[in-house]
């Protein structure tokens, strides 16, 4: 460091000067006060949108996150875990039903997020991508849903099965529901 400041000094360029300068000083001034501004703004920010809630989630994304995503995930795990079970399942008809559930579980949680629609497919819509990590996904199993629900002879493998679940249990693990 000492060879920088020697190796300037010696091209004319004044460090130490320049330093302790009253134009330094001014700089250092203005720029304190627009960090303590900027700070401000941040806490200002955070208690507008709700940080007194306690849910650092909740105030980032905005949304009005249900009771089953932060605190109470013990009755959404029992849920789930019967969902789970039914994918378990040899048969085909426990797959559709397994997913139909999930289906109904997440349309729930969202509903209650406050997206507006009549059905899962219009909330689904009217959600921005930045909102929800996995938008696409959940768009793509209750796609799944949709052709369980229509198509009467639709053929459905466990592997299928249990990618569909999987879109749906990102959504549950972007909220840390099942961990």
């Amino acid at each position: 460091m000492d060879n920088l400041i020697s190796l300037l000094n010696s091209n004319g360029i004044d460090i130490i000067g320049f330093y302790n300068s009253t134009f330094f000083s001014v700089v250092k001034f203005i720029l304190g006060i627009y960090a303590v501004v900027v700070f401000a703004d941040i806490v200002l920010l955070l208690a507008q949108r709700g940080f007194s809630s306690g849910d650092i989630r909740e105030t980032l994304l905005g949304l009005d996150v249900p009771p089953e995503l932060l605190t109470r995930k013990g009755r959404l795990r029992k849920k789930w875990d019967k969902v789970r079970e039914k994918i378990r399942s040899t048969r085909e008809e426990d797959w559709k039903i397994a997913i139909i559930s999930a289906d109904n579980i997440i349309d729930d949680l969202i509903a209650r997020m406050g997206y507006k629609g009549e059905n899962m497919g219009e909330r689904l819509a009217g959600i921005n991508p930045g909102q929800i990590e996995n938008i696409e996904e959940l768009k793509k199993a209750h796609e799944f849903r949709n052709r369980i629900i229509h198509e009467e002879n639709l053929k459905l493998t466990k592997e299928q099965a249990r990618e569909v679940l999987k879109y749906f249990e990102n959504f549950l693990d972007f909220f840390d529901v099942l961990k």
